[in-house]
């Protein structure tokens, strides 16, 4: 029984480091030319209604601040338009232990066995990162990270490696398998 019982422990500890890391997904157009991206501006400077504002700036300032990191500057009009997207879908997860039985009674006798179900509530967050080619106005790459979130704040460090782990792919490795 204890060893059932830590091998449940060890299934949950795995199962909550895999939520740790958000999953990327990223897709751009082949066609765009993004050599010549050099500069940058917002595709709109207001935080989308229905957002939080605080943490709407949170992950411009990290947009910003990543882009700055690999050489891109801010211009009015720039090369490229950026713009993003935050979410958050709620979902039920149900999970069945399976059935434990017969077990045997401590104090005696082999008694019938019972299933353990576990329902949890949880909330996936995504930011998404749109670009855009300025001077055709069409859109030339997204990225997307989805990963659990708590209602508890989010912190500028974890919007920070959220939006660095999706900006990783911009602008798109030669050859990347998308």
């Amino acid at each position: 029984m204890k060893a059932r019982a830590l091998s449940l422990a060890l299934c949950t500890v795995l199962m909550a480091s895999c939520t740790a890391t958000p999953q990327i997904s990223f897709d751009a157009d082949p066609q765009a030319n993004f050599a010549h991206f050099r500069t940058y501006s917002w595709a709109y400077t207001a935080a989308p209604q229905g957002t939080n504002p605080l943490l709407s700036q949170r992950v411009r300032t990290s947009i910003d601040n990543a882009l700055a990191a690999r050489g891109f500057t801010q211009a009015d009009p720039g090369d490229f338009a950026v713009g993003f997207t935050l979410g958050a879908r709620n979902r039920v997860e149900v999970s069945s232990l399976g059935t434990y039985g017969p077990y045997f009674r401590p104090w005696g006798g082999w008694g019938g066995g019972f299933n353990q179900v576990d329902v949890r509530n949880i909330t996936d967050g995504t930011l998404t990162i749109d670009i855009y080619d300025t001077a055709s106005k069409a859109p030339v790459w997204h990225g997307r990270a989805t990963q659990q979130v708590t209602t508890d704040q989010i912190s500028q460090e974890k919007v920070d490696s959220v939006v660095t782990a999706v900006l990783a792919n911009f602008p798109p490795p030669a050859g990347a398998k998308r």
